[in-house]
């Protein structure tokens, strides 16, 4: 494989957290520098302008700002003959991912959206049981989110936008349920309420997805919870067999007596980065457990595919068309809302 030289636009938490540790699992990739006005890294040059990052001359520009920079970074990158690796979502409206596609074809070169779940361990483990003999044909899948928030999840442009949660972690959810059911949705419903926000972020999302053969999809992100904080479960049934998977370390005890039989029984559960476990009534196997550095690992796992894909010519994981299928899938969620840039 290639080397390449990779430069980084934001350098936030995103950044810091996940794209910089995933890349230096890669060996294949260098990072050449990285430009943010509002942050700092001792770890690398950095830039001063975004015209001197271009100037360098990356072959991968990995975009990690907010929402509303990807397209004009990603659009400024792609003239420069480099490809992009964009953190979620693709862009801040539909005409903005039109204008990356456009920019993307001129210059023929690939976008690929870091939507990294369905390359976490558990959810590949899932997907290899869908079809398979003990599991069979996926019918029905439950997600659900229960996150408490806090001044620092809600510190900058996350606090303040009323398309926060959907937007934000929703694409995640859609992803994995594309992946999972092999298929784009064919229809789409919502309920965002917002009993306590008002106009404010969209901090409870009741979705469901419509999928061939009668098969559904029901999403909850809830995030008005004071309780226990789950970062993603969920439960896939299938015509044999179910699977449960969790996002996020834990542990659990659990104690009871078995419904047939009554012999009691004691079941502890604990995971660090993420667990699939599948099940035939009460009995389980264990499919895999996820790494404590969950993010970057998947990333990591995902930007491989994304190598192979440049070498090979051909279309990423998550490429542009898909990408904008999900953010077209989440302002229909919204009503149809989808902001225009000025």
């Amino acid at each position: 494989m290639n080397k390449y030289r990779v430069a980084i636009a934001g350098l936030g938490s995103a950044a810091k957290n996940i794209h910089i540790p995933a890349l230096r699992k890669i060996p294949q990739v260098r990072i050449i520098g990285a430009f943010d006005p509002r942050q700092e890294i001792n770890d690398f040059p950095q830039f001063k302008t975004l015209e001197q990052l271009m100037e360098a001359q990356p072959d991968i520009v990995v975009i990690a700002t907010p929402p509303d920079a990807h397209a004009p970074v990603a659009v400024a990158a792609l003239k420069s003959g480099a490809h992009v690796f964009c953190e979620k979502p693709l862009a801040n409206s539909l005409s903005e991912a039109d204008e990356i596609a456009a920019a993307s074809a001129r210059a023929d070169r690939k976008v690929c959206i870091n939507s990294e779940f369905p390359f976490m361990p558990m959810h590949l483990a899932a997907l290899r049981e869908v079809g398979s003999a003990r599991f069979g044909q996926l019918l029905f899948l439950e997600a659900r989110q229960t996150f408490v928030v806090t001044e620092a999840t809600e510190a900058g442009w996350r606090g303040q936008d009323p398309q926060r949660t959907f937007k934000e972690f929703g694409t995640h959810v859609i992803d994995l349920c594309k992946v999972l059911f092999g298929e784009q949705p064919v229809s789409i419903s919502a309920r965002m309420p917002r009993p306590l926000t008002g106009a404010g972020p969209d901090y409870l999302n009741l979705i469901r997805l419509e999928f061939s053969g009668d098969r559904v999809a029901q999403i909850t992100l809830d995030r008005l919870t004071r309780g226990s904080h789950r970062y993603l479960d969920m439960r896939l049934v299938g015509e044999k067999a179910t699977i449960e998977t969790s996002v996020g370390g834990s542990a659990e005890l659990s104690i009871g007596l078995r419904a047939q039989g009554r012999k009691p029984y004691a079941d502890l559960k604990f995971h660090f980065g993420g667990i699939a476990r599948l099940y035939t009534g009460e009995r389980h196997v264990t499919l895999a457990k996820a790494p404590i550095d969950l993010f970057p690992d998947a990333t990591a796992r995902l930007f491989r595919a994304f190598l192979q894909a440049i070498e090979e010519d051909r279309e990423p994981p998550n490429g542009i068309v898909d990408a904008r299928n999900t953010l077209e899938l989440i302002y229909r969620a919204y009503g149809g809302e989808c902001p225009e840039r000025p």
